[in-house]
């Protein structure tokens, strides 16, 4: 399990969560999501414990509230990979749909799987309203080799200038370590620069020269 996995829960599992009180409205919500058999997100894990920490986030119309959700891992009825980036297009305008739908070609092309995370992952998972005017789409690529970082960066970058909202996310790195796409495409000409660097239990910063250095040399096959 990895951050930002849809970790799906034996319907009747029970579940901790700090943001809400048992039988209140928001604690009520998160039952009846899991009983739908609807997906938590696999959140980072704090060192040490032994249950696991995932998120969920509500729709528009309970304040798109977040809680943080422990469970005990026998709850784990499967894992999956963050939601595709080609699921999630339906419910976008059609130009912006085909901006995105050309990003994900580009980057199947060269073994790069984009998934979704955010308010469109979350819509696409629920059926439900998470989106407005403003929202961003947040993107997820797993690179292995050079040439994957580099054109997925600049096929994010493409896609960036032509969409009207703004395209966040991470590019995540061999051994699990992300970075926000945007944070490393400005200081990639800056080997010593140091970014933040998001892993599966803990934040803080790297130089660029380490992390591209974690990826393998071979050639990508676009």
């Amino acid at each position: 399990m990895r951050r930002h996995d849809l970790v799906y829960l034996h319907r009747d599992a029970a579940f901790a969560t700090p943001c809400a009180e048992a039988g209140d409205c928001h604690w009520q919500a998160a039952r009846n999501w899991i009983a739908a058999g609807r997906p938590l997100v696999a959140a980072r894990q704090p060192v040490g414990s032994e249950g696991l920490l995932l998120g969920l986030s509500l729709p528009s119309a309970l304040q798109r509230k977040r809680l943080s959700i422990g469970i005990d891992r026998s709850a784990v009825a499967e894992i999956r990979p963050p939601v595709s980036l080609g699921r999630c297009l339906a419910g976008l305008l059609a130009e912006h749909a085909e901006i995105l739908r050309r990003l994900e070609a580009g980057a199947n092309a060269c073994g790069v799987r984009l998934g979704v995370f955010g308010s469109l992952a979350w819509e696409t998972l629920s059926g439900e309203s998470y989106r407005h005017a403003e929202s961003d789409i947040d993107l997820i690529g797993d690179v292995a080799t050079p040439a994957q970082f580099d054109r997925l960066l600049a096929l994010l970058q493409q896609a960036a200038a032509a969409l009207p909202c703004r395209l966040d996310g991470e590019i995540r790195f061999p051994d699990g370590d992300a970075v926000a796409w945007r944070e490393i495409a400005a200081t990639r000409s800056q080997p010593d620069a140091r970014v933040l660097v998001k892993g599966e239990r803990e934040v803080g910063l790297s130089s660029v020269r380490s992390l591209l250095a974690s990826l393998e040399e071979e050639c990508c096959h676009a």
